[in-house]
């Protein structure tokens, strides 16, 4: 039956208990992250982004002209990587086979002695998986409030990459 006389989308999810309780503030960055993603493909990925491809094509053509990189970096390593292991909080995060996380972690623990292009590869592959994970992985809004913080260092990286682009806005 429809609910027409619902207002607005958060209210509809309040009604279904989808998410009772929904706190959208908690949900900025991820909510803003679609729209970003969208641009991110459009104008770095020819619309048709690939991990494999524009992970690596990106980090090489663009690893050194984005200021942000070392402060997104911080925060990717400080949550996957204590004491010299990965966390269980990277070690749960869910990449397919050929994604290449045997990668990414190597990067992540050799830290700070890792190139700016083996970096920006590493958090576009971590940007990559947590697109697909927000799309077909965990539902529970309670776990994607953990991750706001992660998407607003991803949508930092996406937005200076998008501006390096120097493509004209729509």
């Amino acid at each position: 039956r429809a609910m027409n006389h619902m207002k607005n989308e958060k209210l509809w999810l309040e009604a279904h208990q989808y998410y009772p309780d929904l706190d959208e503030s908690k949900l900025t960055s991820i909510f803003y992250f679609t729209l970003i993603w969208n641009l991110f493909e459009k104008n770095c990925c020819d619309e048709n982004a690939q991990i494999n491809e524009h992970a690596p094509g990106l980090a090489v053509s663009h690893s050194e002209s984005i200021s942000e990189l070392p402060s997104i970096w911080r925060h990717f390593q400080t949550r996957y990587v204590h004491d010299g292991e990965t966390t269980s909080t990277f070690d749960s995060f869910e990449f397919k086979s050929g994604d290449k996380k045997d990668v990414v972690k190597r990067i992540l623990l050799e830290g700070e002695s890792s190139s700016n292009q083996e970096k920006m590869e590493a958090l576009l592959r971590i940007a990559f998986r947590l697109r697909n994970n927000l799309y077909h992985g965990e539902k529970e809004v309670s776990k994607l409030y953990d991750q706001n913080e992660n998407f607003k260092q991803i949508n930092r990286l996406l937005m200076a990459l998008i501006d390096a682009k120097g493509l004209p806005h729509d």
